[in-house]
């Protein structure tokens, strides 16, 4: 006959935290679930607020008031320029350009965009300051409006998916300057690192979204463009299912 060892004090402590883990996660999936259902009309109902307590914060924004008066018939994206802060860790080989192509492939659903062959000319031949570059960029391509910005983190993930040593971190900055009236009408900053469920429990929807894995850099900063490209597209007032413009060859 097999001998079963009593269970004792400290393991039936454990097996009670366990189980009230596991209840809470349980239960904060079932609310995640259940606040899916609400449809658009539905933005004050309680569980459109549980919703929106789980939403990221990871894109702040800011637009002035005359964005809606800007007439962006044709865009020019510069290329994301490197800016890391003193004592910030250097940036991952190709951060910069992996930025630039997102914005750019995001991007062309919405704008005619001016071809990057254009844009990369005009930026060569124009100063060291981003801000007047840019206005020189639109001068030079005859863009309704210039997308540029920095991108000052960029660290990749270390280790596997389900096993990373170290968590992929992104940050970058957007500006969008309306060349009729010269103005930067639109400024956006994502920054994000990826955080384990345990450290931080509102981070459930992004958990589950991911599957549980440890992302790359360059999810985070798709992402990261995703929500600065919708952000834009509403503070200047186009609507979600408004017929894109195609993108000029």
């Amino acid at each position: 006959m097999m001998n079963f060892a009593e269970p004792t004090e400290d393991a039936g402590k454990q097996l009670r935290v366990n189980r009230a883990t596991a209840l809470t996660i349980a239960c904060a999936i079932a609310l995640v679930l259940s606040a899916c259902s609400v449809g658009p009309g539905d933005a004050s109902s309680p569980d459109a607020k549980i919703v929106q307590q789980f939403q990221s914060k990871d894109l702040s924004s800011h637009a002035v008031r005359s964005i809606r008066q800007a007439t962006v018939n044709n865009l020019a994206i510069m290329p994301i320029v490197a800016a890391v802060p003193f004592g910030g860790d250097p940036l991952a080989p190709g951060a910069a350009d992996t930025i630039t192509a997102d914005i750019y492939r995001q991007a062309s659903g919405t704008w005619k965009l001016v071809p990057q062959g254009a844009v990369m000319q005009a930026a060569q031949r124009s100063g060291a300051n981003l801000d007047d570059a840019a206005i020189q960029v639109g001068h030079a391509t005859g863009a309704g409006a210039v997308l540029y910005g920095t991108v000052e983190r960029y660290v990749e993930r270390v280790g596997a998916e389900y096993a990373a040593d170290k968590p992929a971190s992104v940050a970058f900055s957007l500006k969008l300057l309306d060349m009729k009236s010269k103005q930067v009408v639109w400024t956006a900053k994502f920054s994000k690192t990826q955080q384990p469920l345990g450290t931080n429990f509102f981070n459930l929807p992004t958990f589950l979204e991911n599957k549980g894995q440890w992302v790359l850099a360059s999810e985070l900063a798709s992402d990261g463009v995703g929500q600065a490209i919708e952000n834009l597209r509403s503070s200047l007032g186009i609507a979600p299912n408004q017929p894109a413009a195609s993108a000029e060859p």
